[in-house]
């Protein structure tokens, strides 16, 4: 019950107001009178005004009737405008905040009394705010600090408790223990100032035997919190002594400290050989304890162990159910350290699956996901957190401090990231989805996130075949979880629109849309980014929202985006990849002079080195362009007139040759990389192209004989750098592929080579080493479509050096062989030969019936 008002010593004379001391007067008034005549006025139809009722209320505050104060308090309306009146909203505050406070310790049920004191939190916190009433600063200062205190906010606890004590000594025996806890389990823990606080407590004359037994486990309780385990035990052996009569006589209290100080031993124990054990930087933690697969303890630890993992045990039967709990929590950690985590899952599961759920279920639930997490074991992991969760949110008995929320989110979140590690991706997402209500909104959103962005990233990597290649499954299911990990960065980002991290979590969301190629989800996104993100990163931000325009074929949007980043931010590096994108777009839009003028920047900018990234695909791209360019025009050269064609030949010979010397300073800078290798394949066709013109020129009737012979010569040269380049390129895919498979692109690569040598061989009128080039491509390729065309090449070949029987055979070999290939290579028939299936069998049945033909008339000429 509450004290009449009194006034304090640090109370300032002639500082009360006018209503204040009317205030005083009627509470003295009301006091004598009594509830009952007040309340006979209201029955009585008499109204009472905002300052009746608040004077009523004050006067069953004294009374003791405090959770009628406060709800008289929060009837009163008092008007804003009346200067008088407000002078108690103070007072009202004060009252409907202790009203809250006082239903919180009538209340029966944990969660009513957490609720209440969450309902008087706010009603304190103003009346301090204003200034408690006066004579009443050192209960609201207690109510303030065990509101916040039985609500884990316990750094701000602290700070009114301590308050409350300096004001009222006499509250020095009931909030000492208090305020020690709440100094131990502060975010800004100091358990130091605990620990003086405790023994200040216990030097007070006034303690009884059990309350001093109390405050002893308080004490313990810290001293191994503080890992001075060697101090702790003689004070448990000391207060276990201290307690030994009542023990005889089997007092309830008395045996219940006993069972608490037989925990706080085997806290002693297992801390002091944890202490012990060597620092492992890898050592994986898992329920506080540094677990090494394989570590042997010494035998007299071991010893010690089994101890007490047997004391510990007989406490989880007999003991109340929050030191049982403690003592399986212990059990779990003792057989971690015996290296059996089989038998510390099921005790934590226990832990876990505890009534009534509290803390110690809650760690015992974490504990057991960090185990199951550290065994790769991701599905129980799921199922775990869903337990949890669901018990976390239908817990009467669940105190979540700040401290042990922070700890709780982390150790989840590292849980999660043990998960990615062992590649269980989708329990990882799944774990993140499930703990939302733990981790927060935002939090859960980007464990998500991340979990597939990692999904992906493994997605790719497994995906890739020989050469490097990504197998079009690797790549869709690779899509699919970019995709997945840039909606959940999205939706973490709407919930931090109003925090620093609102733009850092936004670009994840980019980067992932533009990884999975969901450009223009992304391009939405770059909107808001380019909006807010700060000027340094803007340049990333443009060539990302051009890479999406341009994927989504809006090439002029996508250069203006590009251009803004190379003009207005000429010395940040992303111009490097900003013109290497525009150069692209330009192609695509036709404009080869401006996508040669953007390569070639980036090429001749001194601060670029051929060792860039940006560097090396710059040139690539440029060679590339370049040879498609001249191709082009030499194909279309070869429809024209034949003094047209070599102006022509003649009008592109200085593109060709650029592109040739771009593509060889690549393939001799960074061979053997993929790309390099087709770089290799064009340099090859691009001397078959410059061979062309002298072969054109050849045909004029009045070149002189030495014109003519230079003229061949310079054909010659071409052809036979051609026929260098495919037997260099043949070659190393030959040796590649007897250590490793190639990748579909290697395979096309070493098959174009080696038609390609076959090819120029017989153009260069070397006909016997041409069909030996044509027999060993149809050996290779036997029983493959590529095989006819090489059956072909060489029966022409016999048949250029006068081997017609052997011509002939060749034909109807390949007839044969056309049967035998099967049905599975039916679509690639037209991608690597001349004709599709049906064209070969029509072409090799007509050419047989007229080998058949020309049999019979041989045979009837015949004598």
């Amino acid at each position: 019950m509450a004290e009449p008002d009194e006034p304090k010593n640090d109370a300032k004379p002639g500082g009360r107001s006018k209503a204040t001391v009317a205030s005083l007067g009627f509470v003295t008034m009301f006091t004598m009178v009594g509830f009952a005549y007040m309340f006979s006025i209201v029955a009585g139809g008499r109204e009472i005004d905002a300052r009746q009722t608040m004077n009523l209320a004050s006067a069953q505050y004294v009374a003791g009737n405090i959770v009628v104060a406060g709800d008289l308090a929060a009837k009163a309306t008092l008007d804003e405008e009346n200067e008088e009146e407000m002078e108690l909203y103070p007072m009202q505050q004060f009252l409907i905040g202790a009203g809250s406070f006082a239903r919180a310790h009538q209340a029966i049920s944990p969660r009513d009394r957490h609720e209440q004191m969450e309902t008087a939190l706010p009603y304190l916190e103003r009346s301090n705010d204003l200034g408690f009433p006066d004579g009443r600063d050192a209960e609201g200062h207690r109510m303030l600090g065990e509101a916040l205190h039985s609500i884990g906010r316990h750094e701000r606890a602290v700070k009114h408790l301590r308050r409350a004590v300096e004001i009222d000594l006499t509250l020095r025996s009931k909030l000492l223990p208090l305020l020690a806890r709440s100094l131990a389990s502060s975010i800004s823990a100091k358990p130091d100032e605990a620990l003086r606080t405790i023994v200040e407590h216990l030097n007070e004359a006034s303690l009884d035997n059990r309350g001093r037994s109390e405050a002893e486990i308080l004490r313990i309780e810290l001293l191994n919190q503080l890992k001075r385990f060697d101090d702790a035990l003689p004070v448990i052996a000391r207060a276990e002594d201290e307690i030994s009569d009542e023990l005889q006589l089997q007092m309830p209290w008395a045996m219940q400290l006993q069972d608490q100080l037989s925990l706080q031993r085997g806290v002693a124990h297992v801390g002091r050989i944890i202490e012990s054990l060597p620092r492992e930087i890898t050592a994986q933690v898992i329920a506080g304890i540094p677990v090494v697969s394989g570590r042997k303890l010494p035998q007299d630890q071991q010893n010690e162990l089994l101890e007490t993992i047997r004391v510990l045990d007989q406490l989880q039967r007999e003991a109340e159910p929050k030191v049982a709990g403690s003592a399986r929590l212990l059990v779990a950690q003792s057989y971690l350290l015996l290296d059996d985590p089989d038998l510390a899952l099921a005790r934590l599961t226990q832990a876990r699956q505890q009534r009534p759920f509290d803390s110690r279920g809650l760690e015992g639930g974490v504990s057991e996901i960090e185990l199951l997490a550290s065994r790769a074991m991701g599905d129980d992991v799921v199922q775990t957190a869903s337990y949890l969760v669901r018990e976390i949110g239908q817990s009467q008995y669940l105190d979540f401090p700040e401290t042990t929320r922070l700890e709780v989110k982390q150790r989840i979140i590292d849980a999660i990231a043990e998960l990615r590690g062992a590649g269980e991706f989708e329990p990882a997402v799944k774990t993140a989805t499930v703990t939302s209500p733990v981790l927060g909104v935002a939090s859960s959103h980007s464990q998500a996130g991340i979990a597939y962005r990692d999904w992906g990233e493994a997605t790719l990597e497994a995906g890739k075949g020989p050469g490097g290649e990504l197998s079009r499954e690797a790549s869709v299911a690779a899509r699919e979880r970019f995709r997945g990990a840039g909606d959940a960065f999205s939706d973490a980002a709407k919930e931090q629109f109003d925090t620093d991290e609102y733009v850092p979590t936004l670009w994840l969301a980019i980067e992932s849309y533009q990884k999975g190629r969901h450009f223009s989800r992304s391009a939405a996104l770059l909107e808001d980014y380019l909006r807010y993100e700060d000027r340094g990163r803007i340049p990333r931000a443009l060539v990302a929202h051009g890479r999406a325009l341009l994927a989504d074929g809006n090439a002029k949007a996508a250069i203006d985006s590009l251009q803004t980043c190379i003009i207005e931010y000429d010395r940040d590096p992303m111009r490097y990849d900003a013109r290497l994108l525009a150069a692209q777009a330009a192609a695509d839009l036709g404009d080869r002079e401006s996508a040669r003028e953007w390569l070639e920047a980036n090429l001749t900018d001194g601060q670029l080195t051929p060792q860039s990234p940006a560097w090396r695909d710059s040139l690539l791209t440029l060679g590339e362009m370049l040879f498609a360019e001249s191709l082009s025009d030499t194909l279309k050269a070869r429809e024209l007139e034949w003094s047209e064609r070599v102006e022509a030949l003649r009008a592109t010979r200085p593109r060709l040759q650029a592109a040739m010397r771009r593509l060889d300073e690549a393939v001799k800078r960074y061979w053997p990389l993929p790309r390099t290798q087709m770089a290799a394949y064009s340099l090859a066709r691009g001397h078959l192209l410059s061979a062309e013109l002298p072969e054109v020129e050849l045909e004029s009737d009045g070149l002189q004989d030495t014109a003519r012979r230079g003229l061949g010569q310079k054909a010659n040269l071409e052809r036979k750098a051609a026929l260098d380049q495919f037997a260099m390129l043949a070659n190393f895919l030959q040796n590649e592929q007897r250590d490793n498979d190639l990748s579909d692109k290697q395979r096309a690569l070493l098959r174009n080579s080696l038609i390609g040598q076959a090819d120029t061989l017989r153009d260069m009128n070397r006909y016997a080493e041409a069909a030996e080039a044509y027999r060993d491509m149809s050996l290779r390729y036997m029983n493959e479509p590529a095989s006819l065309e090489a059956f072909l090449g060489q029966s022409q070949m016999m048949r250029k050096i006068g081997r017609e029987r052997e011509a002939d055979l060749l034909i109807r070999q390949a007839n044969l062989v056309l049967s035998r290939i099967g049905a599975q290579w039916d679509d690639e028939f037209d991608k690597v030969t001349r004709y599709d299936r049906a064209g070969w069998e029509r072409y090799l049945a007509w050419m047989v019936e007229r080998l058949d033909q020309g049999a019979k008339l041989t045979s009837q000429a015949a004598p």
